[in-house]
């Protein structure tokens, strides 16, 4: 039987432990580097977009700050807010065995791409550029399009911080750790993805210490962009192809700085519209040939 989140009982089950056990790592948190990053009366956000088995997941670094507040700071609440909020004083403790507040979380995951609330400033509008653009070349898109595939998003890290994670020294003991890779391999299980598109260089070599039986082939330039740079393999671990960015469409200069590449082309141009797209398209085509 289905309910309003789209998932059958079984994967309900799923997806309450999922969290759960994702609120056990947030409170954890309390003891190390991220003891003051972690923003109040936040939840783990596990996943953004409907499940759909046999599809694309993307995977980042951790959710944004930005999904929780307002430009002055302000918490996001009740028709603006992008995921469920715990209330004045409740402790994760006390959310993590409200039923339903977990249920209310699921949907808010579940239907993140399907609201106006979406944190546009990164994944991109629809039809726009970012992330958005560069799926689309690829085939696919967050938002509900007849002639495109489905995509959910996740992080290796799937707790909003204060600061962006690239800021919090001491950060690589606890984002490295048994805890973050088994979270982060039950959660592409739950998703059971066709296809995984890893976003960054740093979490491309992440994703092969976590998963020794990754096989990432040559790094790909991509013709017209040779700052570009990518590779395609197989997770036998999760039995789903792999596609490895080392860059990030969603950044400023796309993560490779704001300098130009061998053609003296800026980095800051790969980000535009089109050139976007036809990043997207040059990864599609070299997977569809080498498959």
């Amino acid at each position: 039987m289905m309910n309003s989140t789209g998932l059958s009982e079984h994967e309900l089950q799923e997806a309450v432990s999922l969290i759960q056990k994702a609120v056990n790592f947030q409170e954890s948190l309390k003891s190390t580097v991220f003891a003051d990053q972690v923003m109040d009366r936040s939840i783990p956000v596990v996943w953004f977009g409907r499940r759909s088995p046999g599809s694309l997941v993307t995977i980042g670094t951790n959710p944004s700050s930005k999904e929780f507040v307002a430009t002055d700071g302000s918490l996001l609440a009740d028709e603006k807010s992008r995921f469920f909020v715990r209330e004045e004083g409740v402790s994760l403790y006390q959310y993590r065995g409200n039923e339903q507040a977990l249920f209310e979380t699921i949907q808010h995951y579940q239907t993140y791409f399907e609201r106006d609330t979406v944190y546009s400033g990164w994944f991109g509008k629809r039809d726009g550029a970012k992330l958005e653009g560069f799926l689309n070349g690829l085939g696919y898109s967050f938002y509900k399009d007849m002639n495109l595939s489905p995509v959910v998003h996740i992080d290796f890290f799937p707790i909003p911080t204060l600061k962006q994670m690239g800021q919090i020294r001491g950060r690589e003991s606890v984002a490295n750790s048994q805890e973050v890779r088994s979270l982060l391999s039950d959660t592409i299980r739950f998703l059971s993805p066709g296809r995984i598109l890893i976003l960054g260089r740093e979490h491309c070599e992440r994703f092969q210490r976590f998963y020794p039986g990754t096989q990432l082939g040559v790094v790909n330039e991509i013709e017209g962009y040779p700052a570009a740079r990518f590779q395609t393999g197989y997770s036998e671990e999760f039995g789903a192809e792999v596609i490895g960015l080392h860059f990030k469409p969603s950044e400023q200069f796309l993560a490779l700085g704001g300098g130009v590449d061998n053609n003296g082309l800026s980095h800051g141009s790969y980000g535009g519209r089109a050139a976007i797209r036809q990043l997207g398209e040059a990864v599609r085509k070299n997977v569809e040939l080498s498959s």
